[in-house]
């Protein structure tokens, strides 16, 4: 087999767990640096984002000096976080579920009384003002914007939006005040999840292990949440 080949054949018996990593060989951005039945290394440029999958200390050892000059990682086995975090000398971490649409069919988006229409470019410099946890300002919405951005209206007025992070994961909702508790966070995540699905892409989503409005958000709506824990550190 082809290390691609010999990575997906290892992904696979997990999908929900290594869905993002199964989301950048879909794409063909990943560099399969190590595959194996015991783990798999990728390199994503775009991103610039290493994806970490490791049974074992010697696995992982065998990893480590295939990654110099890592700045962004996400693991998907808790037990290598401060390990990998005290080798890069990373100061952040993030845990999270992963969530995925995982059934056969695309979901129905349900009705809000208003109406859900892709952004352009001129709607960057607003995203970006409105939404809470903005990192990488205007240049990043733009991107996202370019990557396909949906924005729900109400009476013709903005009143939330949703896209997908460079790496893959559908992110960035967020519903103006004003208009929460609508049913309109419900319909952009499963309008992005349709989006997605058309582009051939895999809907998935990482949510924070503290962010319990979130979690219970995707469970509602039908999104499958993990068990299992994954860590971003950079």
């Amino acid at each position: 087999m082809t290390p691609k080949e010999t990575a997906l054949a290892r992904l696979t018996g997990n999908r929900l767990l290594y869905i993002d990593m199964l989301e950048v060989l879909r794409r063909g951005t990943a560099q399969v640096r190590r595959a194996g039945p015991d783990g798999v290394l990728l390199y994503d440029p775009p991103s610039e984002v290493w994806f970490v999958d490791a049974e074992t200390p010697a696995v992982l050892e065998e990893m480590l000096p295939m990654m110099e000059g890592c700045t962004i990682l996400t693991g998907h086995q808790m037990w290598y976080k401060d390990a990998l975090a005290a080798r890069f000398g990373f100061q952040t971490e993030q845990i999270c579920h992963q969530s995925a649409w995982m059934a056969d069919q695309p979901p129905e988006v349900p009705d809000f009384g208003g109406e859900i229409l892709r952004l352009d470019r001129s709607w960057a410099e607003w995203t970006e003002a409105h939404y809470s946890h903005s990192f990488g300002g205007v240049a990043y919405m733009e991107e996202a914007i370019d990557r396909g951005m949906l924005g729900a209206f109400v009476a013709g007025k903005p009143a939330g939006f949703i896209a997908t992070h460079i790496e893959g994961s559908m992110g960035m909702l967020e519903v103006l005040p004003q208009y929460r508790r609508k049913g309109i966070g419900e319909a952009l995540l499963l309008a992005m999840t349709s989006f997605c699905l058309e582009q051939g892409k895999y809907p998935y989503g990482q949510v924070f292990t503290d962010n319990g409005p979130s979690l219970a958000l995707q469970r509602k709506v039908g999104m499958t949440v993990s068990e299992e824990l994954l860590f971003w550190l950079f």
